[in-house]
């Protein structure tokens, strides 16, 4: 509770976002700042809940699920990733479910300017999570028919080479879609938006105009995690799976990697909390 009382204080010191409206510019430095001050002044509890929804989901993952085998490419891999699913979905929704729990919670406390206890957060992370759910599910199916709009036609018409190029459009298409739904979790959370087509809409008004500039922002925040990830397991993974051979190696390397994970999501989250901070004002 004393580490709780901290953070919160600290929190005060976090300058508020100006107020914003459609024709203000995204400014990605301001937003990254504010992400940052964020993540400082509410290091001890987001630590805590990054542990607790994060990590500990992602070292499970990694000690229980099996990994296709790597001489196995193509189909061959595609059917053996699907079984591993068939048999250990459980373990994966639950793991997923666990995650965009920690994500909202995490959200709640940073967005809310009432300043919820880390209880009322999880509290309110359970009650926003079926909305937050249904809105995902929306915007997958939304993909999902968007794709077999382009896939179909193209692949009857081209074949393996028109499969190939309605890729583009595909992917495309659900990157500007997750763009512009960006906010959704802050929506949600922050103004305890229950109606899943609503908080949709309202996150697609708060990014209008704003798209390409948070495309830009978002694909450095990418790139970066990337190089960190790789830097961080891949390289060290190599190493400690030459010197300690696979089990043990190997079950060092997941553990470091839930620990990447876990920093990297909580980061995501101060990230989008100041993005909608910004565009909400």
């Amino acid at each position: 509770m004393a580490c709780q009382s901290r953070a919160m204080n600290e929190q005060d010191h976090v300058p508020p976002p100006a107020p914003g409206n459609r024709n203000t510019r995204f400014e990605a430095a301001r937003a990254w700042n504010d992400a940052m001050s964020l993540l400082k002044a509410n290091r001890q509890i987001l630590t805590v809940l990054a542990g607790l929804f994060f990590l500990v989901p992602q070292v499970l993952m990694n000690a229980l699920l099996p990994e296709v085998r790597p001489d196995l490419e193509g189909e061959a891999a595609a059917k053996a990733a699907i079984a591993i699913f068939g048999q250990w979905w459980p373990l994966i929704v639950l793991a997923t479910l666990m995650q965009a729990t920690g994500l909202i919670a995490i959200v709640v406390l940073l967005a809310d300017r009432a300043r919820p206890t880390v209880g009322d957060a999880i509290r309110r992370a359970l009650q926003c999570l079926p909305a937050y759910v249904a809105a995902t599910l929306v915007l997958m199916a939304g993909i999902v028919l968007f794709a077999l709009m382009v896939m179909v036609p193209l692949t009857l018409v081209g074949g393996q080479g028109g499969a190939a190029i309605a890729i583009v459009p595909i992917m495309a298409a659900a990157l500007w879609i997750n763009i512009r739904t960006l906010v959704l979790a802050p929506v949600i959370a922050a103004e305890q938006s229950r109606n899943p087509f609503e908080a949709l809409r309202r996150s697609w008004a708060l990014t209008a105009g704003k798209g390409a500039r948070i495309l830009f922002f978002l694909m450095l925040f990418v790139v970066a995690a990337l190089v960190i990830s790789i830097v961080a397991t891949a390289v060290p993974g190599t190493i400690l799976i030459a010197a300690l051979g696979q089990e043990t190696g190997g079950a060092i390397v997941g553990l470091i990697e839930g620990f990447v994970s876990a920093a990297l999501i909580m980061v995501w989250s101060a990230v989008i909390v100041a993005v909608y901070r910004q565009l909400a004002g």
